[in-house]
């Protein structure tokens, strides 16, 4: 992978993160990227730890929300106008 593809892919990556401090707004806060701040609705076994699973799990459902903010036609799929919707919507000026 040369610096180009490096460079792209940071911003993409950055982009996606910054969609859900914009989907929040959306879904009425909860696109934060911070899981829930009550341990016992992550702990899901209720054993009273949180495995790296159950951390996960939480990241996983903040990431459906942003991907499903972007999937404008709830096909399970980001096509190229949904993103560059997306990027439009946050200044980037798709090509």
């Amino acid at each position: 992978m040369n610096l180009k593809h490096i460079i792209i892919a940071f911003f993409a990556l950055t982009l996606v993160v910054s969609s859900f401090a914009f989907a929040g707004h959306h879904y009425h806060g909860h696109g934060s990227m911070m899981p829930s701040g009550n341990m016992n609705e992550l702990d899901t076994d209720q054993n009273g730890t949180l495995s790296f699973d159950e951390y996960l799990d939480s990241y996983r459902k903040q990431l459906r929300a942003g991907f499903d903010m972007i999937d404008s036609n709830n096909n399970g799929e980001i096509d190229a106008e949904e993103w560059r919707a997306f990027l439009e919507i946050h200044g980037i000026k798709a090509e």
